[in-house]
């Protein structure tokens, strides 16, 4: 038993973040399927909620993220083009 425990340790910290959110927005789906009202409609809600986050993660920060990164290797290159212009 010692064994399985320290395994589930192992694996739980090589996984990301977004894997280890889904186990645990799975658990809470789990449950919310097996709870008594109002208690499920709360339990539905927590994975319900982390799907808004990571989606809205996903369409604006992550965009926008490697957009400004484009824009700053771009920048970087016309600098350099600038800078050697004169050459």
């Amino acid at each position: 038993m010692k064994e399985i425990l320290q395994f589930i340790r192992w694996q739980w910290s090589k996984w990301e973040l977004w894997q280890k959110g889904y186990i645990i927005c799975a658990f809470f789906m789990g449950a919310g399927v097996v709870a008594p009202r109002p208690y499920n409609i709360y339990l539905f809600a927590i994975p319900m909620t982390m799907l808004f986050i990571w989606t809205g993660k996903w369409l604006i920060w992550d965009q926008v993220k490697a957009s400004w990164d484009k824009y700053q290797t771009e920048k970087q290159g016309l600098f350099t083009t600038i800078k050697d212009s004169h050459k």
